[in-house]
């Protein structure tokens, strides 16, 4: 199987989910009263899964999931299931874009509608109830739009064949670091496929910048915007701008449409007559 979860977790209820969750948030609350706010993550999980079976609960801790395709594996490892419901813990000041990001991805991975953050890292302890809304079947095949794209190297056919088939056997909006992963996997690895490119500004030298290569001379980069596209765009034309490369294949997972957009450099529209 693609996705092999280790513990079968059902989709609950919303009376389930206020029931459990309600028995949860006042356990993190105690949690966070004896502990503070300073400690590593680990040591909230193990107090919180402690208080819970107290309570009764049936409570699994960094549950694994595996992600497989081809000779690529890659293990995931849920913080806190309680009851079949997905807790993810953090200890940050508040929580980030990637967090949320993440509760999605597990949602997902597990094909449930939620997963719940938790963060003690603030003054109180805050819950943030994440929503996957995607079905199975719009995660699976997913409408291609290629958006001005085109090979600009033997390579590239190969490239959207790997993420067609990536998404074949996960679907889509999954971790963008997963499909990213999967396919420098699959173009050899990170010494054939990451390289660092001088930035330059006209004759001076800035500095470096790291790119992913599916080419010698063409990077790729997986995204999952659903809105600011436009504006992406323009930063990747600027990027191509002061690095010296052919172009960028640009993959978008876009809720329910794959996007495939082929960014060229100056140089080589110049050299095509465009």
């Amino acid at each position: 199987m693609p996705i092999t979860p280790s513990l079968h977790i059902r989709d609950i209820t919303d009376a389930e989910f206020t029931s459990i969750d309600e028995v949860v948030m006042r356990c993190a609350y105690a949690c966070q009263n004896k502990f503070g706010r300073l400690f590593d993550e680990r040591i909230y999980e193990n107090d919180l899964a402690e208080r819970l079976r107290a309570e009764g609960f049936t409570v699994h801790t960094q549950v694994p999931v595996t992600v497989t395709h081809g000779g690529f594996e890659k293990v995931y490892y849920l913080d806190l299931v309680v009851n079949d419901l997905i807790y993810e813990l953090k200890v940050a000041a508040a929580f980030l874009p990637e967090h949320k990001a993440q509760a999605l991805h597990y949602a997902m991975l597990q094909d449930v509608r939620r997963v719940k953050l938790l963060n003690f890292g603030g003054p109180k302890v805050r819950g943030d109830l994440q929503w996957n809304t995607l079905t199975t079947a719009e995660r699976h095949r997913p409408r291609q739009r290629k958006t001005g794209w085109q090979p600009i190297t033997p390579q590239c056919e190969r490239l959207v064949g790997h993420i067609k088939d990536l998404i074949k056997d996960w679907g889509t909006h999954l971790s963008t670091d997963l499909y990213n992963e999967a396919l420098i996997h699959f173009f050899g690895g990170e010494p054939h496929c990451l390289a660092r490119h001088e930035v330059r500004a006209g004759d001076r030298v800035l500095g470096t910048h790291l790119i992913q290569h599916h080419a010698p001379d063409a990077g790729f980069i997986v995204t999952t915007l659903q809105r600011e596209q436009a504006a992406f765009q323009l930063q990747l034309k600027n990027l191509l701008e002061h690095v010296s490369l052919q172009g960028l294949q640009w993959i978008n997972l876009n809720r329910s449409r794959l996007e495939i957009t082929t960014l060229q450099s100056n140089d080589r529209r110049m050299r095509a007559g465009e």
